[in-house]
């Protein structure tokens, strides 16, 4: 019994790590990587508690943002493989629901949520038709909703606006902008987008207003942004900002990740923790198991949770109130130039022994400034 409670608590901890992020997509063409790059800004229920893990098992191997537990049973929320197929998801509702009757008659292989459908196509698939492939011959759980990003090698870009039975496709290679967004609601649904519809038209109007190709450290500073349609600079307005839905940082925001599709160096930018104290760091598919040792260790998460601690208080259901000061001061530490060479490093230890080293020095001056609002 206790361990059949165990699993269903594991299960609900997981699926609040998905209630709600932003995300973009970018074509090869509008990319300064020459590649296409997926970008996800995820928000959780609960305090960051994930890890950057190299995985090998049947099928490719990959790099992904996965719990930070030892029975995470593969289950992934976001990653890219060594074929550099990425892919990610953000949390939607109200897409169409099949009766029990039409659920019951399909008969495919079963899989389970979002995100152990992700970690099957990162081990299937090396192109985004192979993920449709994929979702055509699968059959998802009753009621499934979500959001699919996913890009390939070959320059393909798209998002899946999926549902139990169905899906729709949005290719971003056609759009002419070169790129594409979603937050928490889809195009293909009927009801109310409801509130992260302000973060999306946030990163719109940021993404409009962009000049000449996009870059992942272009997206890990909308991840640190206050900016806000209806307030415009949260940090700068004299209101006392309490919603928690307007600007992509907000008091639920546990990890960014930019994951460019290079087939020659499939790689990412990855903050694990909060965005606005953390550090953007590179990772490598290609390096395995060599990762820098702060995103897989406490270091960051605990940092960006304790900066969750000071910088925000929680109202009530979905309501915090921002201590802008904090969150303003925090914002002045000067980040390390950290650079993501194209060709991953020939001496991949010492290079992230290096960022391992820029993010200590980084962290012990964010940690004061999160220590001196502590002791008010």
């Amino acid at each position: 019994m206790k361990k059949l409670f165990l699993v269903i608590l594991a299960g609900l901890a997981l699926y609040g790590q998905a209630l709600a992020c932003t995300s973009a997509i970018v074509t090869a063409q509008r990319s300064s990587e020459g590649a296409p790059i997926l970008w996800k800004h995820r928000d959780s229920g609960a305090k960051c508690n994930t890890r950057v893990e190299y995985v090998t098992s049947s099928g490719y191997a990959y790099t992904a943002i996965v719990p930070n537990t030892k029975a995470w049973n593969k289950s992934v929320l976001a990653g890219i493989n060594e074929k550099a197929f990425g892919i990610f998801n953000t949390a939607t509702h109200d897409l169409p629901k099949a009766t029990q009757e039409e659920y019951d008659a399909v008969q495919l292989t079963k899989t389970g949520g979002f995100a152990s459908l992700m970690s099957q196509a990162l081990k299937k698939c090396a192109t985004v038709d192979e993920f449709e492939e994929l979702l055509k011959n699968t059959k998802r759980k009753n009621g499934f909703n979500t959001n699919y990003g996913v890009g390939d090698a070959t320059g393909a870009v798209a998002y899946f606006e999926v549902w139990d039975l169905g899906y729709k496709r949005y290719n971003v290679n056609d759009m002419s902008e070169g790129y594409d967004i979603r937050a928490n609601f889809s195009h293909a649904a009927t009801g109310k987008k409801g509130a992260s519809v302000r973060r999306y038209n946030v990163v719109k109007r940021q993404m409009k207003a962009h000049n000449g190709n996009f870059s992942p450290q272009d997206f890990m500073a909308y991840s640190r942004s206050y900016n806000s349609v209806k307030y415009g600079n949260i940090l700068a307005s004299e209101k006392t900002y309490v919603c928690s839905n307007h600007s992509v940082a907000r008091a639920t925001s546990v990890s960014a990740i930019a994951m460019v599709c290079d087939g020659k160096n499939p790689r990412m930018l990855v903050v694990n923790g909060h965005p606005v104290p953390g550090l953007a760091l590179p990772v490598y598919v290609n390096a395995g198991k060599e990762i820098p040792k702060c995103l897989n260790g406490e270091k960051m998460r605990v940092l960006g949770n304790d900066f969750q601690g000071v910088a925000y208080k929680k109202l009530g259901k979905k309501k915090y109130q921002l201590n802008k000061e904090v969150a303003s001061a925090v914002l002045k530490v000067k980040q390390p130039v950290v650079e993501m060479p194209k060709a991953m490093p020939e001496n991949i230890k010492k290079f992230n022994a290096r960022l391992d080293k820029m993010y200590n020095k980084h962290e012990k001056k964010v940690r004061k400034v999160i220590n001196r609002y502590s002791a008010q």
